[in-house]
Parts: C-alpha cells; sequence; structure tokens
C-alpha cells in the first residue's frame, strides 16, 4: 500500500451561520432558515470576501439548511470557483470530529461553515484564546502559528 501524506492546512477559516429564524416551533433544529438579519449578515459577509480576495481551496459546509443559506448567499457576492462539499457530520461535530475533517481536507486553506457551540470551542483550542461567536462570525486563523488573523462580524445595516 503506498502511503499519501496530508497536506496540512495553512489558513483555515471558520464561519458561524448566519442569523436563524425560530418562527416555526415544529421545525428540527437541521432545517431551520435563516432570517432577514441572517439574509444581510450573509450578504455583508459575501462583500467582505469579495472585498479581501480570500484565496480558498475548499469550503466545507454543514449539510443544515441555514449554513446552506448562508454560503448561497455570500456567494452571490463571493467570486469561488474552487470545490464545495456538504458534509452533514458537521451538524454538531465534536471538535475532535471537525480537526479530524480539517486534516483530511488536503489543502492549504479550508472554509468551514457550521455551527455553534462546536466552531466557536475549535477556534478557542486552536488559537488558545477565549472567543466568542456570535452569527456570521468569521474566525481566519494562521494554523502554523495557531494566531487569530481575522475575527470579524460584519456590519449587516443593523441599526
Amino acid at each position: 500500500m503506498i502511503k499519501t501524506e496530508l497536506k496540512p492546512v495553512k489558513k483555515l477559516y471558520l464561519l458561524r451561520h448566519a442569523k436563524s429564524s425560530w418562527e416555526d416551533p415544529f421545525l428540527r433544529d437541521y432545517d431551520r432558515p435563516l432570517n432577514k438579519r441572517g439574509r444581510r449578515q450573509a450578504k455583508a459577509m459575501g462583500k467582505y470576501f469579495q472585498e479581501k480576495g480570500f484565496d480558498i481551496d475548499l469550503i466545507l459546509c454543514s449539510g443544515a439548511l441555514r449554513t446552506r443559506q448562508t454560503l448561497e448567499i455570500l456567494l452571490e457576492y463571493y467570486d469561488y470557483e474552487e470545490e464545495i462539499e456538504f458534509r452533514d457530520e458537521i451538524y454538531a461535530a465534536s471538535v475532535s470530529a471537525l480537526k479530524n475533517l480539517i486534516l483530511e481536507a488536503n489543502v492549504n486553506s479550508l472554509l468551514v461553515i457550521g455551527h455553534n457551540p462546536e466552531l466557536n470551542m475549535l477556534a478557542d483550542d486552536l488559537t488558545g484564546e477565549f472567543l466568542t461567536m456570535p452569527t456570521c462570525q468569521l474566525a481566519v486563523i494562521d494554523m502554523k502559528s495557531g494566531n487569530l488573523d481575522i475575527f470579524i462580524r460584519p456590519d449587516d445595516g443593523r441599526k
């Protein structure tokens, strides 16, 4: 058997999904859509990604509706032509499971779109900082140094 060496991720982008709706109490959590504010947040994040010119090799997105909608709106404003994978295991994943997904990605730069508290705990673990990730918060981590390069939630026009 030939052993393939994995290429470690150098730049990790962690994005918590935008604000979701709680209007329908009968929906499963997995099926909750974005609300109006969430759509504004995702639009602002897409514009931010485009403005910054992020060079991302792969996007791993939870299969939950609100994460898929966050990505869909983000991509309306951010020119991205690389691979996208929807991964149900990101929903309610442990930190160790998320770390395994990152290790298996075999790319230089990776965007993971997921949920709290797992993304928040992962960011804390990788940077050694205590962070708070509200909806549509982006953490960009230099994986070699463990430094937090960017920690932002672009203005969605809410007053």
